[in-house]
């Protein structure tokens, strides 16, 4: 069953009984999901997530060298399956997944069928928030699933706790699975603001890479506001930080929680309030 069948459906309903909206949460949920699970390019892009940082894993831990068993135990394993230039781009492609998710039914026109079977605008976006987030999420798992034993054999003989309860292991995997989870939310946002899918995913795109490396720059040097962007959030509460002669300050990991808390809320909730205040 298609998208348009699906609010076709919800409309008559609601028209036959004469209730307003009639739809229960479960199914703005379940036509959410049919819209992203009838688009071929979710799919795509969920197998090249996974192809990027599985490569990304075997090349960075294939290329291990200087390391002794004097030094083995002051080299974080870690850096290797979650690597940071890795897990920024899926955070980019998250965002741009979020961001079309929105803006790309305001450029077809669906928003509107959708909006007269379901007139409230803050269920529909919660919806679409609880699913998107979930499929971005499910991603991040299954990206770390591939990561971690590829890069365990990569460093086999050279470092080990790469398991699934090794030291760390299991809250890396949850901060990135929700590092995906909360980017795509602000593509949301994102795309609620803007409604055109280029502009919105050339917004992202800015949002998540150039304006922490701006706000980190020497020429700006506003680093205590780059530490508190998602990605560098993530950094700070994995602790997947790759050594440098002069890194770049994080945030302690409780504020680095708070703040990872609260990427999402307000997102969901500038989202839920443009698509509420704005004709479509």
């Amino acid at each position: 069953m298609n998208t348009s069948a699906v609010t076709s459906i919800t409309a008559t309903a609601a028209a036959n009984n004469g209730i307003t909206d009639p739809a229960r949460f479960r199914d703005l949920v379940a036509a959410e999901w049919i819209k992203i699970r009838g688009q071929r390019s979710s799919w795509f892009l969920v197998a090249f997530c996974v192809l990027w940082d599985s490569l990304a894993a075997w090349y960075s831990g294939g290329h291990v060298t200087g390391v002794t068993p004097a030094n083995a135990g002051s080299i974080n394993p870690l850096i290797y399956p979650f690597n940071n230039t890795a897990w920024s781009l899926l955070a980019v492609l998250a965002a741009s997944f979020g961001a079309l998710s929105v803006a790309g039914e305001y450029s077809s026109g669906l928003i509107r069928s959708t909006i007269v079977a379901v007139p409230t605008r803050g269920r529909i976006m919660a919806a679409k928030a609880a699913v998107v987030a979930v499929c971005a999420a499910c991603v991040g798992l299954a990206c770390s699933a591939a990561a971690l034993p590829i890069a365990g054999s990569q460093l086999a003989g050279k470092l080990t706790g790469l398991g699934p309860t090794g030291p760390g292991v299991p809250k890396a995997v949850v901060a990135s699975a929700l590092l995906l989870a909360i980017s795509s939310l602000i593509g949301m946002a994102i795309g609620a603001l803007i409604r055109h899918p280029a502009g919105a995913v050339t917004a992202t795109w800015s949002a998540l890479l150039f304006v922490p490396a701006l706000l980190g720059s020497g020429s700006i040097n506003l680093s205590a506001a780059a530490e508190r962007m998602p990605v560098q959030l993530w950094t700070a509460i994995s602790h997947t930080q790759p050594p440098s002669p002069q890194p770049a300050p994080l945030a302690p990991t409780p504020m680095a929680w708070l703040l990872y808390a609260a990427w999402p809320t307000i997102s969901v909730a500038v989202a839920v309030w443009v698509v509420r205040r704005r004709d479509v």
